[in-house]
């Protein structure tokens, strides 16, 4: 099949599912969230594939949302984020294991993009941010706790809350990567050589743990989802959302309102 704004790239085992939008940034619009859920349920379908590389195209590999897009309504922001959670549980949820090979901006979905996938492979030039609250909305995608299962609650709430960006060697000393490399170049020989290492192991075991594993490390986590769409729905709304999305570029002082 194919799509606008995601190739899949590869045969046998070894799938790169490569963000397609570079002009971009490979920011996150519907359409990529519609073309990589439908990427996933084609490797889904194929049980040869063993392994995906999810990687950018281009100079980042996914610079989040476009804040320039219209302002939605609250049903068109509650679409979008049921959507968007569709996408992020069936990466999470592959049989396939995922490798995410990380470059360049990586912001607000594009930084919670990497945390889906079961490795994570950092170059130097990553600078993740995710923005979400600064610019007026809470984490949606149903990747809130797969975030504090990586990162730690201590950690996500520094990085939502205050929105900070983080450098590749900072990441790594939280643990974040499966593996760092030296320069762009090295990173999707990386990513093969921990694909091919993957493919060694036998199909059946790999399918059954990389499943174990998720179900005890989110154990709750659809008890806490499902307020995401109800949330963004309403912060979609409210003036103080409105004016940190109007003022997170010009740097100009931020006057909330009462709501």
């Amino acid at each position: 099949m194919q799509f606008e704004t995601v190739r899949l790239d590869g045969t046998g085992p070894v799938r790169h599912l490569v963000l397609d939008r570079p002009r971009v940034h490979n920011a996150v619009n519907a359409q990529l969230v519609a073309d990589v859920y439908h990427a996933c349920l084609e490797v889904e379908a194929d049980p040869a594939v063993r392994v995906v590389i999810v990687r950018g195209d281009g100079p980042s590999f996914c610079s989040g949302a476009d804040l320039k897009a219209p302002r939605l309504s609250t049903t068109g922001a509650m679409v979008n984020s049921k959507n968007g959670a569709r996408m992020y549980d069936t990466l999470l949820h592959l049989n396939a294991v995922t490798i995410a090979a990380c470059h360049g901006h990586l912001i607000g979905g594009g930084g919670v993009l990497p945390a889906a996938c079961d490795f994570r492979i950092g170059a130097p030039s990553v600078q993740l941010c995710l923005n979400e609250v600064s610019i007026g909305f809470n984490l949606t995608w149903h990747s809130l706790p797969v975030l504090v299962d990586l990162v730690g609650a201590a950690r996500a709430k520094e990085m939502l809350i205050l929105g900070r960006t983080y450098t590749c060697a900072q990441l790594d000393r939280w643990g974040f990567w499966t593996e760092v490399v030296d320069d762009e170049a090295e990173l999707v020989p990386a990513a093969e050589r921990l694909a091919a290492a993957v493919v060694r192991q036998p199909p059946a075991p790999v399918t059954a743990s990389k499943a174990s594993i998720n179900a005890q490390a989110l154990p709750v986590a659809r008890a806490v989802q499902h307020m995401d769409h109800l949330a963004v729905g309403l912060m979609s709304r409210l003036d103080n959302s409105r004016i940190a999305r109007e003022t997170y570029f010009s740097g100009e002082g931020r006057d909330w309102v009462e709501e």
